[in-house]
């Protein structure tokens, strides 16, 4: 049996789970998550400064 695989809104590959990010709504896969803020924002939404408070 095969696990149907979604597509991420960042980076394009196919996964097996995505998380929706908390900024822009996108739906990312686990190497698109920025581990920085330790809450779930991708890795575009964090690396634009200010956006995403680190707090």
């Amino acid at each position: 049996m095969t696990q149907k695989k979604e597509t991420c809104e960042v980076c394009g590959k196919p996964a097996t789970s995505l998380t929706t990010c908390k900024s822009c709504g996108r739906k990312y896969c686990k190497k698109c998550h920025s581990p920085s803020t330790k809450q779930n924002f991708c890795k575009e939404c964090v690396a634009m400064e200010g956006v995403v408070s680190k707090k």
